[in-house]
């Protein structure tokens, strides 16, 4: 069984935050702060998988489970600060969590490896997807996304590539990363035109995402962690807007939650009744 990263791609999105006054420029102060946070981060997944941590986020807290197994979803960011500040830039660390009665991994697989349905799945943020290469367990995607957060409209063109390890037949994951990210100036328009890297306004300079999935108690949990490095805002803007910053990510993150959810489901229910026997 081949998995993709589509699940995860939508979630871009959750770092298009408020629109600020002044130019944002990316530099290696920044770099270095963002590469030193991921590298944190993975040792954390790492834990996970060699058992010195729950595989599973929800397994910590015996309230958070028993809310995902009640139907809800439940996000939270990350880490004591957030988004936790560096230099001339913005961490933002999600995790949310959902658990789906009936669903097996291979709905799951079913629904990210189905790339036309994206832009239907995704609508109305996720215009186009497109695979650019696939071996076993990697893919390299190309994703073209707008999201239109109160007046401002940030569209991108993004790349990313994602690896797949499957630890029994009952556990999974997925890590991903975006390798290319690039404003798109003047969307719609009849001048408009991608942006080079590391250009533009600074909603979104890198992401990195895990994916996490175990079947089991009848159905199937899927975890998403989301890390995006954005510009950093003045103090007292940051303050202004700290309540849209936090509402932001944690509505879009659980948008697409729910979309994929969904979409499993149904995937789900298609092959429970493919099972039923045939009335003579």
């Amino acid at each position: 069984m081949r998995y993709r990263p589509a699940l995860l791609l939508p979630l871009l999105m959750v770092f298009v935050a408020v629109r600020s006054t002044y130019g944002a420029e990316l530099d290696q102060q920044t770099v270095a702060a963002w590469e030193k946070y991921v590298a944190s981060a993975s040792l954390h997944m790492q834990d996970r998988l060699n058992g010195k941590s729950p595989f599973l986020w929800v397994d910590e807290d015996p309230m958070t489970r028993r809310r995902v197994n009640s139907g809800e979803i439940v996000i939270t960011p990350l880490g004591s600060t957030h988004p936790l500040s560096v230099p001339r830039g913005l961490i933002h660390h999600w995790i949310g969590a959902v658990f789906i009665p009936g669903a097996r991994i291979k709905d799951l697989d079913n629904v990210v490896g189905d790339y036309s349905k994206y832009s239907e799945m995704y609508r109305p943020s996720l215009i186009k997807a497109e695979l650019l290469d696939s071996t076993a367990d990697e893919q390299k995607l190309s994703i073209l996304w707008v999201q239109r957060v109160l007046l401002v409209t940030a569209a991108f063109y993004t790349e990313m590539d994602s690896k797949f390890c499957a630890l029994n037949n009952r556990q999974g994951y997925m890590t991903f990363t975006t390798t290319r990210v690039q404003q798109i100036e003047n969307y719609g328009e009849k001048d408009e035109r991608r942006l080079a890297q590391d250009e533009g306004s600074g909603y979104l300079w890198r992401l990195v995402s895990f994916a996490r999935f175990e079947e089991r108690e009848g159905g199937l949990y899927l975890e998403l962690e989301v890390i995006g490095l954005s510009k950093d805002l003045p103090g007292s803007l940051r303050f202004l807007f700290k309540p849209v910053i936090e509402h932001i990510p944690r509505q879009a993150l659980t948008v697409k939650l729910e979309q994929t959810r969904q979409a499993i489901r149904s995937r789900a229910s298609q092959r429970a009744s493919a099972s039923l026997p045939t009335a003579r």
